[in-house]
């Protein structure tokens, strides 16, 4: 009972202290409760909606980020890493708008809800880099630690493996190009976020929900592709999408990869930080807000 107790307290407390994030998972969570109860797929895209759940988590872990970090300047978020899921989403959400090649064989897609989701993800990013942008370059935090090389070097990267390894099942040789850039891109995306964690020990602990769901959207698009990778192996290697197969496969496990350890670097760092000061970041940025 004792135990049942504290956990109905700690769910009361952090309903009552963090409003919004309790208002935006529960919103996401009954929208998927309905979106399954009225699914309706193709036999070739039967599993076509665990797409839209890694791109609906996605945006979720956006929109976490936007409403829910309690430091302005949100100290210990790249904004090379923001940058880098900009681009991949772009990239992936232009891909959707001349074909039906890249969007989930299902229902969803008569109210373009793929779409719709990729959409407000751009948007969601775009309103948090200019608002952090013009945060720390007033409050002057966070200037320097970030360099353009590494962004431009996985931009680089990015481009010369989706030449290698895009698909060209759709006939469409810019939209399969772009894909398969924003895969790779989106897959890299977290490592300038670990390099800055690796630097600085300050951040903003509530971005904790937008570390753990963004490991839930990884998670979702790599077990989706795992499984049609298995499903579909002798099918694919006689069309001869032997580097489709692998670059999709490594994309998934690399990004699953860095996501759980940024996931790691996120809650050691933020228990280190806790344990020097006895108070989360936000307290911290809170205090110095008030003195300006």
């Amino acid at each position: 009972r004792h135990r049942v107790g504290a956990a109905m307290q700690s769910v009361t407390d952090f309903v009552s202290n963090r409003p919004k994030t309790t208002g935006l998972y529960t919103l996401f969570a009954i929208s998927c409760i309905a979106i399954y109860r009225s699914l309706q797929a193709k036999e070739t895209g039967q599993y076509d909606y665990v797409l839209t759940l890694s791109a609906g988590l996605q945006a979720l872990a956006f929109a976490l980020l936007v409403c829910d970090t309690r430091s302005q300047v949100a100290e210990g978020l790249s904004e090379k890493t923001l940058t880098a899921f900009l681009i991949a989403h772009v990239a992936r959400l232009s891909t959707t708008f001349w074909g039906e090649g890249y969007v989930p064989e299902d229902n969803t897609g008569d109210v373009y809800l793929y779409q719709g989701l990729e959409t407000s993800g751009v948007v969601l990013l775009a309103y948090k880099m200019l608002n952090l942008k013009t945060l720390r370059t007033i409050h002057d935090v966070g200037q320097g630690l970030e360099r353009w090389h590494t962004l431009i070097g996985m931009v680089a990267v990015a481009v010369g493996l989706a030449f290698f390894t895009k698909s060209t099942g759709h006939n469409d040789y810019f939209a399969d190009l772009s894909w398969m850039f924003s895969v790779w891109l989106e897959a890299f995306a977290l490592f300038p976020q670990v390099l800055l964690l690796s630097k600085t020990s300050h951040l903003d602990e509530s971005a904790v929900h937008f570390a753990g769901v963004t490991l839930a959207a990884s998670l979702s698009f790599a077990a989706f592709w795992w499984k049609n990778a298995m499903d579909r192996y002798s099918e694919f290697m006689k069309e001869g999408y032997h580097g489709f197969l692998f670059g999709i496969v490594c994309a998934g496990a690399i990004r699953v990869g860095l996501c759980a350890y940024y996931f790691y670097l996120f809650t050691r760092n933020t228990k280190e930080f806790k344990g020097l000061t006895g108070k989360g970041e936000y307290e911290l940025c809170a205090q110095q807000d008030e003195e300006l």
